[in-house]
């Protein structure tokens, strides 16, 4: 399987001390009503893995890279489907205003303190292509998140107290 990079933004809204994430829509080939951060796979016109997450943030939602402070990059992740995740870790007042693409049909803000609370998660078993995999779940309400973007919120919560996110 060829290794494909993608990047994602961890967008921390001040406003309401949150991270922002995405549903993305059931029509779709890839991913289809699955939660995650804003972001996709890089392009050739992209000067950085961070450019290609700020122009994803604009395609999604319409926000535009000057509104976004970076903070820092957390550590790649890797997907049972053969992407490389560069997760980049940023700031925004707020995320109004907005506008959803055809990509995506949901905004998730989701409160730090929750994203921190370690019995939102459990361990699940996964299979995928005749292989049994530990990975993780985030739940909250109704809301199910798991796999690589579960694994960067996990990250993010090592990094909250260090860079004020509180």
């Amino acid at each position: 399987m060829q290794r494909r990079n993608a990047a994602v933004l961890v967008l921390h809204e001040k406003l309401t001390n949150s991270i922002i994430l995405t549903e993305r829509s059931s029509q779709l080939k890839n991913h289809p009503g699955e939660i995650c951060f804003p972001g996709g796979l890089w392009e050739e016109e992209d000067e950085t893995l961070f450019a290609t997450a700020l122009r994803e943030l604009q395609e999604e939602l319409g926000i535009t890279a000057d509104r976004v402070k970076l903070i820092k990059s957390l550590a790649p992740e890797q997907t049972l489907t053969g992407y490389l995740i560069y997760p980049w870790l940023a700031s925004i007042e707020t995320i109004e205003p907005y506008e959803f693409s055809e990509e995506v049909t949901d905004i998730l803000r989701i409160p730090i303190d929750s994203v921190c609370n370690i019995n939102h998660y459990q361990k699940i078993e996964v299979e995928r292509r005749g292989f049994k995999i530990i990975s993780y779940q985030f739940t909250e309400e109704t809301r199910f998140v798991w796999g690589a973007t579960v694994r960067i919120m996990m990250q993010l919560c090592e990094s909250k107290n260090k860079y004020s996110l509180v």
